[in-house]
């Protein structure tokens, strides 16, 4: 009897436990920067603070370029919320390319354009460009494990997502645009199989060693 009393116990402490975790992750949500909030499905809990899930991007303006950190608001990796520019000004920048990532998502969905506000104005950017700086400095890029590059980058460069371990799957949308891949931009990506790879259709120019 005594032994039934603490498996009943037992059971409703993990029942409690499981109806909470539930709760918490369908209550969890990602603050953006506007200052609303959008809903998220994730089991971390809520997303206040906008250092676990982001792209860097690395924006070029008349007289330099800096880097900027881009919050994400979706689960899928494809919703990213506006950022600020600061001072300089959002008509005057002249390239976006996508530098880096430090998220905790396996999923990755490389946005098409962002929206980009600075020094009183707002602009729309298409993304052309991947050029992540190196795995040691964003640790996010180890995680990914699901790679979607959209139709408006044509360039990823040299050793991009060299070392991602993880990555499995890699799929660029369709486009009519070919696509330049770097050399190393793949190399020693140990789960990616080259020929599971789709590139929608696209004309591609490989370096050397890109999936090596």
């Amino acid at each position: 009897m005594k032994g039934q009393f603490t498996r009943l116990i037992v059971f409703l402490t993990v029942m409690v436990l499981l109806v909470a975790g539930i709760t918490a992750v369908t209550y969890a949500v990602w603050s953006t920067s506007e200052g609303g909030s959008t809903p998220a499905t994730t089991e971390t809990g809520e997303w206040e603070d906008g250092s676990f899930r982001y792209l860097v991007i690395e924006i070029g303006y008349d007289g330099g370029n800096k880097l900027i950190k881009y919050r994400q608001k979706a689960d899928d990796g494809s919703d990213f919320s506006a950022f600020d520019a600061g001072d300089t000004a959002a008509s005057g920048i002249t390239s976006v390319k996508v530098a880096g990532y430090d998220g905790i998502l396996t999923t990755l969905k490389i946005p098409q354009e962002i929206t980009v506000r600075g020094g009183g104005e707002t602009a729309v950017i298409s993304v052309d460009t991947i050029a992540m700086l190196s795995v040691e400095e964003y640790d996010g890029l180890r995680l990914i494990e699901e790679l979607t590059i959209p139709a408006s980058v044509t360039t990823i460069e040299a050793g991009s997502f060299m070392f991602c371990d993880n990555l499995k799957s890699v799929v660029f949308e369709a486009g009519d645009q070919p696509i330049t891949l770097g050399d190393k931009c793949f190399y020693r990506c140990v789960s990616l199989d080259r020929s599971k790879v789709d590139f929608g259709g696209r004309e591609v120019v490989e370096g050397e060693y890109c999936f090596g």
